[in-house]
């Protein structure tokens, strides 16, 4: 009679413990049909207005540079895997070496250990942030290259807006912003 009771027991505590799931897990979910999203995710990328401009501030001094004085820029070439699409692109754009050089601030030695403690802090339109290090974007350092592009497969970007941040190490693209509208140069000093 008491491994009855034990038995009955333990059957009523996994149905509880089988609505409290359902109850706190739709059943959508545990069965695949819905995916879960983390909280933000949805809304970082919910209204897209097009870049046509590109801000960049260092050292608290800012400047803005439009596609037409983006374009006569010295412009590099990477060709890169796109894991969303699942299809290589190749991107052009100038380096962010080269807007840290038309800022005032180029890769010498006096300023090799400030960059190695800065990072960039790139915005898009719809507020999607990335952050990345200053050191990483050189490619005299980095093997990698970090660039704001302005066109794909030779033709100008068009639905990630004027202006897109690439970064041909990334196996993924999370750090790639579209329709860049800002790029931030800050110290951890």
């Amino acid at each position: 009679m008491k491994i009855q009771s034990t038995v009955w027991l333990r059957h009523r505590f996994l149905a509880l413990a089988l609505v409290v799931l359902c109850v706190q897990f739709p059943v959508q979910r545990l069965i695949g049909q819905a995916k879960p999203t983390m909280p933000g995710m949805a809304e970082a990328h919910k209204q897209t207005i097009p870049s046509t401009s590109l801000a960049v501030t260092v050292g608290g001094k800012t400047q803005t540079f439009t596609l037409a004085e983006i374009a006569p820029m010295p412009h590099e070439t990477v060709s890169v895997m796109n894991s969303h699409l699942k299809k290589t692109e190749s991107y052009s754009g100038v380096p962010l070496a080269a807007l840290l050089d038309k800022m005032g601030m180029p890769f010498e030695k006096a300023n090799e250990h400030p960059l190695m403690k800065s990072y960039w802090i790139a915005e898009g339109t719809d507020g999607y942030k990335a952050v990345i290090s200053a050191y990483e974007a050189l490619t005299v350092i980095h093997m990698d290259s970090v660039i704001v592009a302005d066109t794909v497969d030779g033709k100008p970007l068009e639905k990630d807006g004027a202006i897109k941040l690439v970064i041909s190490g990334d196996k993924r693209p999370q750090r790639w912003v579209q329709n860049l509208k800002s790029l931030t140069l800050k110290s951890i000093d």
